[in-house]
């Protein structure tokens, strides 16, 4: 029991496989499995620690895995790898973009000092109780008339909380700005197109 115990303390995070795990989990609870063990009965047989561990950051899921667990909860592969893009696979969940992008505006926020979170409370007519709510509850409810307040209270565009952008997500910020556009371009193809490309990256691999 101690040598187990052990060994899982001694194991660390990846920073990257963190992030992706938070999207899996997210996934997962958007198509309804509130737990790991119930959406694991509908995965081929995986071992039993697998997709906790994926959640987790300790490990980093393999291209394949990531496919699966897309199809199963109607997500984007893509969005999952690199949190870019829409999030369902045949549409965008905004109340997901809505959260991810009202986080990224708390955390710009938070940078500035107390006095900006203040004023940001004050435009967007959330008490401080309300916006932390939000902040923490990907799920909870975000709508017209709030998205719209606080688009008004950050200075940003009407609807800009509706949309995906890469510096909403701290991994994608983080890649070169030639892999940002080649996965910017690849999120908006439909499937046909997606196949289409990679065809045509793996043919000049081969020919470098």
């Amino acid at each position: 029991m101690t040598k187990n115990n052990s060994i899982g303390q001694s194991r660390s995070k990846d920073p990257v496989a963190v992030k992706i795990g938070k999207r899996i989990a997210q996934a997962r609870k958007m198509a309804g499995f509130k737990t790991a063990k119930a959406f694991r009965e509908k995965l081929p047989k995986w071992p039993e620690n697998r997709l906790s561990w994926y959640e987790a950051g300790y490990s980093m899921p393999h291209p394949g895995h990531v496919e699966i667990i897309a199809r199963t909860t109607g997500t984007s592969t893509c969005w999952i790898m690199f949190g870019l893009g829409p999030i369902r696979s045949g549409e965008r969940d905004l109340q997901a973009v809505r959260h991810q992008n009202l986080v990224f505006l708390y955390r710009q926020t938070e940078a500035e000092g107390s006095e900006a979170i203040a004023e940001l409370l004050l435009a967007s007519r959330l008490k401080a109780a309300q916006l932390a709510d939000h902040i923490d509850n990907p799920f909870k409810h975000i709508g017209e008339r709030l998205a719209r307040n606080i688009e008004k209270a950050s200075d940003r565009p009407v609807k800009w909380l509706d949309e995906q952008h890469i510096e909403s997500d701290g991994l994608c910020g983080s890649f070169p700005d030639d892999l940002r556009e080649l996965m910017t371009i690849y999120s908006e193809m439909n499937s046909k197109s997606r196949q289409l490309l990679i065809a045509l990256a793996r043919t000049m691999s081969e020919h470098v």
